[in-house]
């Protein structure tokens, strides 16, 4: 269930923490200033070396500078151990607060809405024995109905003091998040002036990417200041304008590169700088985070966004990583050359799962989050445009958790999944993508997958086991081969979004959903510039597939074709 409270909107989910861990942490950075400043008084004492000479005056000069170099490392490390114990405070005495209100003010507001009912069904019952009833009937339906009433606003009193609480918890955490925020963010990187420090604060305050825009837009002065002293911040800013976020990526990721990075960051700076590079026209790079908590986190924008009347996002599944992010340029590209207007965005933004944590929801909690924020600033920065979501595998599992996240369907139009390890079963992220007014949802998963099935029917309580191709309001489009006119579509062999079947598992021979001259691939296509599948489901040149006889499912603990 996702409420959101009545007075403030903020959503009622729990707050994540460790306070011992920051306080722990927070220790941690105590002691490296403390040693560090023990290290500074012995250098500093070099300073005062008696004697003469070059080699006194050498070892004096750089006793100095070392002096010196050390004294903005103990500050900083003075600054992480302050902001992070005073955000541990402030998290163990107002979010852990707000976290324990949760189950009350669900279970309140469950009563409410039983009560309600009790409510209506008791005056009803009032209105009709009084146009039909004795007497005395209609004096015990009318108590009945008062009674009722009185329950009903003694509910909603309850839910409501509730309510007050959690916001003045919740309140107080976040005004101590941004405080850190803002502390961490003045404390490191060159000075500001204090109208462009004022700035920023705000910038990283604003609960929403709109307010972001607003607040960027109102001040050009100060864009570029702030731009130069923070530039891993706006260049991550949901809200900031993308043509800003893609020149102070590229920089970034220029600088990293002149660093020769080794290991799995070297392979991923190495292939999105070849992305870069690759044109024209080339891609804007409008995320990058190379210290991400478990991968680097990036986006690449093909096509020209500012005057796309058709934006597409494509979000990888289990296992991917931004080192593999040129076969999704391929697919970007070949999406962009479908038709006119269109602008394709490959979205690496969030730690994918391996083998072991897909069946549960832990990274597509985290990743929803940060594609949530992606969407909004995206419809924030181009409200007009129409708006596409690709997901592949567990992507669509976090895209389904992101859009369904709240009404309104974040500014989406179009939700596609392929391939799909299966959408998360709460109810209410179900209901808000069924019935947002303006979504309209396809899906595909071919006769040849096997892990889509398996990933969907081993989720951990089944907490993505919703099989999309038969949800209701779901068109369902094939990718098991087929024709457009003259030319055959290929059928998808197995699992792979580009390259690979089902490995180890038995797949056929081919090419994966998102490549171009594949049948999921022609219908995905067709979606976005029509609306609907170019082709027809089991239709001419469709191949009957591997893992579609159920015999072979039969170890499965359910059936993968329910919904």
């Amino acid at each position: 269930m996702t409420l959101t409270s009545p007075n403030r909107g903020y959503p009622l989910e729990r707050l994540e923490g460790n306070p011992g861990s920051m306080s722990w942490w927070s220790g941690a950075f105590s002691r490296v200033a403390g040693s560090l400043g023990d290290l500074r008084t012995t250098v500093q004492s070099a300073t005062d070396l008696d004697g003469v000479g070059a080699s006194i005056r050498s070892a004096r000069s750089k006793a100095q500078e070392v002096a010196s170099g050390l004294a903005a490392e103990i500050a900083e490390a003075e600054l992480l151990a302050g902001v992070l114990q005073r955000y541990a405070d402030a998290f163990s005495s107002s979010a852990e607060a707000a976290n324990r209100l949760i189950d009350d003010i669900e279970s309140a507001h469950a009563a409410l809405s039983s009560a309600s009912a009790t409510a209506n069904e008791a005056g009803l019952n009032a209105l009709w024995t009084s146009r039909s009833g004795e007497p005395a009937d209609v004096r015990r339906a009318n108590d009945e109905a008062q009674d009722a009433v009185a329950a009903r606003d003694a509910a909603a009193g309850d839910l409501a003091d509730l309510w007050e609480q959690f916001e003045s918890h919740y309140s107080a955490w976040d005004a101590a998040y941004d405080a850190a925020l803002a502390e961490l963010a003045g404390g490191a990187g060159p000075a500001m002036t204090s109208q462009a420090q004022n700035l920023l604060d705000q910038l990283l305050a604003a609960d929403t990417p709109q307010a972001v825009l607003e607040l960027w837009l109102a001040h050009p002065e100060l864009q570029d200041e702030i731009a130069r002293a923070h530039p891993d911040i706006i260049g991550n800013l949901d809200g900031i304008p993308y043509d800003v976020r893609g020149r102070i990526n590229r920089e970034r990721l220029e600088a990293l590169r002149a660093t020769n990075p080794g290991g799995a960051l070297g392979d991923d700076v190495a292939a999105l700088w070849e992305e870069l590079t690759d044109g024209p026209p080339f891609p804007l790079l409008i995320s990058f985070d190379p210290d991400g908590s478990a991968q680097t986190t990036a986006a690449l924008a093909y096509g020209d966004l500012a005057s796309a009347t058709d934006i597409n996002v494509l979000v990888p599944g289990m296992n991917s990583s931004v080192a593999g992010i040129g076969e999704w340029g391929d697919s970007a590209r070949a999406l962009n050359n479908a038709g006119p207007g269109l602008a394709t965005i490959a979205w690496f933004g969030y730690d994918s799962p391996n083998e072991i944590e897909e069946p549960g929801m832990d990274r597509a909690r985290d990743g929803a989050a940060a594609l949530r924020s992606f969407l909004l600033g995206l419809d924030a920065v181009h409200p007009t445009a129409e708006k596409a979501v690709i997901a592949h595998s567990y992507g669509s599992t976090t895209a389904a958790l992101a859009i369904g996240s709240r009404p309104g369907a974040l500014g989406v139009d179009q939700f596609i999944a392929v391939g799909s390890a299966g959408f998360p079963s709460d109810p209410q992220v179900l209901s808000n993508l069924q019935n947002a007014d303006d979504l309209r949802m396809y899906a595909t998963l071919s006769e040849n997958d096997a892990w889509a099935r398996i990933g969907r029917d081993t989720s951990w309580g089944g907490a993505h086991g919703t099989v999309p191709e038969t949800l209701p309001g779901v068109t369902e489009f094939g990718s098991d081969g087929g024709y457009a006119g003259d030319q055959h579509l290929a059928p998808t062999p197995g699992h792979g979004a580009h390259e690979g079947g089902n490995g180890p598992l038995p797949s056929g021979d081919g090419e994966g959903y998102l490549v171009q001259g594949s049948e999921s691939f022609y219908n995905i296509q067709q979606i976005i510039l029509t609306g609907e599948p170019g082709t027809e489901i089991d239709g001419e040149g469709s191949e009957r597939g591997f893992w579609d006889l159920p015999d072979w499912l039969r170890w499965l603990p359910v059936d993968p074709y329910r919904t």
